[in-house]
């Protein structure tokens, strides 16, 4: 699983870390990587291939061979050659939001700030987005979304953790919402169920501690006592227990002890003991979390101008 994890931006930087020339590339099936340099340097360079790849990536075996110099002068990441078969390289995952872009999500002076499609090369779609192989950009969904001139600075440049990120984008050159989250955030505390979007599927969200939402989503899904799942941005005031399994890449739902005091009404799991909790998986959830965290009429925070940030 070399395809859609940030492995061609992971061979540029370790092979400019050994000092060597040569190309990356995607093909239908795998990766190919064609380097030039002094044996030590390419053998250090073959095993860290296997060895340092990035956590979305599954190298199962490397294939080494030796070819004719080109002579290259530098390291590229070259254009993608071959198509889809039976061997094709495995798309991964999908990735919940890591922890540097919800950093950026949160902070008013970043450009990205509440962009609810936020994502780099260590997250966001893969499988919900690629239509074919090699996962290139006009292989996906976002290949509608040309680049500004913003983004395409860091898709280009080596030293930018969005280095050939394929869904990279920002409020200004990619998608958008086609309900204003503050009218979704309305309705939510207004006891609606808002149908929310994430990776690969929808969720039915609606106020987990309020009676009457609830029992109405029972009513519209025909689902009489089976317990719902709880999503939530601060699992510690929800329930008790370890809660590493709630940060894994996948965002699994986990079942956990409901915590005394937790403001979740019984109707949401009214014949189980423990509840079934998870984490948001994209950075529109946790927007919408945080806004339903505010009191209504509060300001949310702005960014900053450049004078105030430089004074």
């Amino acid at each position: 699983m070399v395809q859609g994890v940030g492995f061609r931006p992971f061979v540029h930087g370790l092979a400019v870390r050994h000092r060597l020339t040569g190309f990356v590339r995607n093909e239908g099936w795998g990766v190919v990587v064609e380097a030039e340099g002094g044996p030590e340097a390419l053998e250090a360079f073959a095993a860290a291939v296997a060895g340092e790849a990035p956590a979305l990536a599954r190298v199962e075996s490397v294939r080494t061979s030796r070819v004719a110099a080109r002579g290259d002068a530098a390291f590229a990441i070259a254009a993608s050659e071959g198509e889809g078969d039976a061997f094709s390289a495995l798309v991964p995952a999908d990735a919940a939001t890591c922890d540097d872009c919800l950093r950026e999500l949160f902070d008013p002076a970043d450009r990205r700030h509440r962009h609810p499609f936020i994502t780099c090369t260590q997250c966001g779609p893969r499988f919900t987005i690629v239509r074919d192989v090699p996962y290139d950009r006009p292989q996906t969904t976002m290949a509608q979304f040309t680049m500004c001139a913003a983004c395409r600075a860091e898709y280009d440049d080596p030293a930018d953790r969005r280095f050939h990120a394929e869904a990279i984008a920002c409020p200004q050159c990619g998608p958008r919402l086609d309900l204003a989250l503050e009218e979704a955030v309305a309705l939510l505390r207004a006891g609606a169920i808002v149908a929310v979007k994430g990776l690969g599927g929808w969720h039915l969200a609606c106020d987990a501690a309020s009676d009457e939402a609830v029992a109405r989503l029972r009513t519209r899904k025909h689902r009489d006592a089976k317990p719902f799942a709880v999503m939530t941005a601060r699992p510690q005031a929800l329930v008790e227990g370890p809660l590493e399994l709630l940060g894994a890449l996948e965002r699994p739902i986990v079942l956990l002890d409901r915590r005394a005091g937790a403001p979740v009404c019984v109707a949401v799991a009214p014949d189980a003991s423990p509840r079934g909790g998870m984490l948001p998986d994209t950075p529109l959830h946790p927007l919408q979390a945080a806004d339903r965290d505010r009191p209504p009429g509060l300001p949310r925070a702005r960014p900053l101008r450049r004078a105030d940030r430089d004074r």
